[in-house]
């Protein structure tokens, strides 16, 4: 979060940063274990599914195709592909 002081009153001000709209991106994700689940990852509009999965996050948010959430751990993960 970021603050600024307002000059005249003295007082702190937060201000959030602006926020990137994220895009649902269709995905087929391969676990370590063998399991598959295909769903939808959830991106920054600016930015690619091998961005979210290069990202400091370990964890990103997994919807499968039951609408269950799953958070998901990258080192678990051996492959994810992507829906063209």
């Amino acid at each position: 979060m970021l603050e600024f002081s307002n000059r005249r009153s003295g007082h702190q001000i937060a201000k959030e940063p602006p926020r990137i709209p994220k895009v649902r991106e269709f995905a087929e994700v391969t676990m370590r274990d063998g399991a598959v689940l295909t769903g939808y990852v959830f991106v920054e509009a600016t930015a690619r599914i091998q961005d979210l999965l290069n990202g400091n996050n370990p964890f990103f948010p997994f919807v499968d195709e039951h609408q269950h959430i799953h958070l998901i751990n990258k080192h678990h993960v051996i492959r994810v592909r992507p829906s063209d």
